[in-house]
């Protein structure tokens, strides 16, 4: 039992199951945690433990319009949900994606005031994703440069902190790749080249995305929700 504990709340356990919009879901905490595995291993007695897996917390800090209620509702209703609705604060209890709990936690408004957060939010999550709309990162200079600033502190706080961290590009659609994938994420990583400390970003866990079919949403979240 100690040694199951254990590896639940060891680190590596959970690494190796990776301006107006922000969201995420925190595994609760203190007594909050001591519930859940309670729960899991059946209140402490000495029964045999169950093949449940504990939610996995995940951060999605995205840019202004970038998708993230989008891939929202694709993870908790399963289906795409057009027209954008800016967000303010709002509480969602834990819920299932494919076998897959997904913890409780908050959707809340990006703008600015929320980027001097990012690092608290960061240090409370397994999974950290940042998301950017790849048209406007294609076509607007100001954009992509707030997108570089923005990725590279994500990327700076999660490896300090060991945590998983992925970037999708989204509204791909919009883009001239439209399903030219490898073109899209080709081209992303072309127009950083010269920035040397934003490039890395990009060479690794980076997907673009199309988020109005249930194809391009499945092809993005399998890999940051890989068993």
């Amino acid at each position: 039992m100690d040694e199951i504990i254990h590896n639940i709340l060891n680190e590596e356990f959970f690494a190796n199951t990776e301006p107006q919009q922000a969201w995420w879901w925190l595994i609760p905490a203190g007594g909050g945690l001591i519930a859940l595995l309670a729960g899991i291993f059946g209140g402490g007695d000495d029964s045999e433990p169950t093949n449940q897996t504990p939610p996995k917390s995940i951060v999605i800090l995205g840019q202004k319009e970038s998708g993230k209620t989008t891939l929202f509702n694709w993870l908790r209703y399963n289906k795409f949900v057009p027209g954008y609705s800016q967000t303010s604060t709002d509480e969602y209890d834990e819920f299932e994606y494919k076998g897959q709990k997904i913890a409780k936690g908050q959707d809340i408004g990006g703008g600015e005031m929320f980027f001097y957060d990012y690092e608290n939010k960061i240090a409370g999550c397994d999974i950290c994703v940042f998301v950017f709309d790849l048209h406007k990162f294609l076509n607007d200079q100001y954009y992509r440069q707030e997108t570089w600033v923005r990725a590279d502190f994500i990327n700076r706080k999660c490896c300090e902190k060991n945590k998983t961290r992925y970037t999708i590009g989204t509204h791909l659609d919009l883009t001239s790749f439209q399903n030219d994938y490898d073109g899209a994420r080709a081209r992303v990583l072309d127009v950083s080249a010269h920035k040397t400390k934003f490039i890395d970003v990009f060479k690794s866990n980076f997907v673009v995305a199309d988020l109005t079919n249930q194809t391009g949403f499945e092809t993005c979240v399998e890999h940051f929700l890989k068993k």
